[in-house]
């Protein structure tokens, strides 16, 4: 993951708060420390990229593999937002979260910074029928839990059976297959 240049990357706290309860619903931070953890946040406003940083340390600096704990909170973090947000407003089918994620309502909500912090995240290319799709990713975050926020954002309505989802950090691609 790229390190942002400075600090003016900020990030929504739904976000932030969404990743800090989903450490506590999975398990991974437990007791006082996960008190400490859900206090600090407030859905509606704007933190630091960093926050979000000292999150993923927390897991990285806990578990000797990493990636598979990441990617869960991220498919925990979309159950949640799908269930307990606004999701049921947005996303009707699988499909729509990809529509949603790469569009004005999900990324781009959620990020706000000079363009070559925030990156992009776009839709280049979808097949309906064979249930296909590739996704330009350049963002700051984690490969492991963007992955999983595909995973389980395309996974909440509860339509799609099978719902992969593969990284290419040489072309910085996610290619996703689902039926």
């Amino acid at each position: 993951m790229s390190e942002p240049k400075n600090d003016s990357l900020q990030i929504f706290g739904s976000l932030v708060a969404g990743f800090a309860q989903a450490c506590v619903n999975l398990n991974i931070v437990a007791g006082q420390r996960a008190g400490r953890l859900l206090s600090n946040y407030e859905f509606g406003a704007w933190y630091p990229y960093e926050r979000l940083r000292e999150l993923e340390r927390t897991v990285i600096d806990s578990y000797t593999s990493s990636e598979p704990i990441l990617e869960r909170v991220g498919i925990e973090m979309m159950k949640a937002w799908y269930t307990f947000g606004p999701g049921k407003e947005f996303i009707k089918r699988g499909e729509d979260f990809l529509h949603f994620q790469t569009g004005s309502l999900g990324y781009a909500s959620v990020v706000k910074g000079p363009p070559e912090q925030v990156g992009l995240f776009v839709l280049e290319h979808i097949d309906s029928a064979a249930g296909r799709a590739r996704i330009h990713s350049t963002t700051p975050f984690d490969k492991h839990l963007e992955r999983g926020v595909l995973i389980g954002g395309m996974s909440a309505p509860g339509d799609l059976d099978f719902v992969d989802v593969v990284y290419d950090h040489t072309t910085q691609r996610y290619l996703v297959e689902y039926h």
